[in-house]
């Protein structure tokens, strides 16, 4: 599939806020702000899109347009604060574009600046997840190659409870893989956004990323692995 589901919008979102590691979508990785990542990988897909920066900080969509990303709008305060829902910032997005700007998209792809180590080609790939029969939504995800019930939750009393029962003399290579949303990539149909205001629809599907792409940068910890990964040339903007 190389073109998108018609009016494919690709949505950016970079608050200024943030308690785990302050100004981070400008703070500069490898010589490159953040949020340049993202946009230079938004570019190199080849993807034909509408790429649109949803943020409240009028600095932080003044280096979006200097990478290329839209900025017809900026988010109200009260969608950019810690416990802002997502798919609120999505929708409000969705809206003005549609109300707004007069282009209604057929799906929506949602790119977390924070996730910058994706690499292009999975845009393209995802979309072709999308045009399978039945699909709603694609979702990034890390492998978990371990049995489900070598996969605990805490119980009321601190006690571990596995999450399937245990599965004697299983072998690591019989396991059927566990798989976990990594916040590298969303993508839903419009439709399925409307009717549900989930970023999970039902008939979704899973597109496993590496472990590099899969870092998350929310703490100054995953900042230190991430110019890690940089100063080893696992990466580069």
């Amino acid at each position: 599939m190389d073109t998108p589901p018609p009016g494919l919008l690709i949505l950016v979102p970079a608050r200024a806020g943030s308690k785990g590691l302050p100004g981070k979508n400008l703070k500069p990785l490898g010589g490159l702000p953040l949020l340049g990542w993202t946009a230079r990988a938004i570019a190199a897909s080849g993807v034909a899109a509408r790429a649109v920066l949803t943020t409240e900080d009028p600095g932080i969509a003044e280096a979006g347009r200097s990478f290329g990303l839209e900025t017809p709008f900026l988010r109200p305060a009260a969608l950019a604060q810690d416990d802002s829902e997502m798919v609120d910032v999505v929708d409000h997005a969705v809206r003005f574009m549609e109300e707004r700007a007069g282009f209604a998209p057929g799906a929506v792809m949602l790119l977390q600046p924070t996730c910058p180590f994706r690499r292009p080609e999975r845009l393209r790939q995802a979309l072709d997840l999308l045009a399978l029969p039945g699909t709603e939504g694609v979702i990034g995800a890390t492998r978990i190659e371990r049995s489900p019930s070598l996969l605990y939750r805490e119980g009321e009393d601190g006690l571990l409870v596995p999450l399937a029962a245990w599965e004697e003399g299983i072998r690591r290579q019989e396991v059927r893989v566990t798989l976990t949303p990594n916040g590298t990539l969303y993508l839903i149909m419009r439709e399925s956004l409307a009717r549900q205001r989930r970023l999970f629809p039902p008939r979704l599907r899973a597109l496993p990323t590496d472990t590099i792409e899969g870092i998350d940068i929310d703490t100054p910890e995953d900042w230190a692995l991430a110019e890690a990964v940089v100063s080893a040339g696992l990466a580069r903007p």
